[in-house]
C-alpha cells in the first residue's frame, strides 16, 4: 500500500513538470547567420510573436524586423 501510494505521488509529481514543459513558446529551429550569429522566431502562450537571437552564449529577444 505504501510502495503505490509513493509511485502515486511520483506519477503526479512527474506530469506536473512535463505540463509545464508543454507549455513553453513554440520556437522555430535556429538559423545561422553569416555574422557568427543564430535566430528563430517563437510565439508565446498569448499567441505574440517575437524573435531570439543567440551570440556569444546568450540569448536575447530582438525585433522582428
Amino acid at each position: 500500500m505504501r510502495g503505490s501510494l509513493i509511485l502515486f505521488c511520483a506519477i503526479a509529481a512527474l506530469s506536473l513538470v512535463s505540463g509545464s514543459v508543454i507549455a513553453a513558446p513554440s520556437c522555430s529551429v535556429w538559423m545561422a547567420q553569416p555574422n557568427g550569429t543564430q535566430w528563430r522566431t517563437c510565439v508565446d502562450d498569448q499567441g505574440r510573436q517575437y524573435c531570439e537571437q543567440a551570440a556569444g552564449g546568450s540569448v536575447t529577444r530582438i525585433s522582428c524586423k
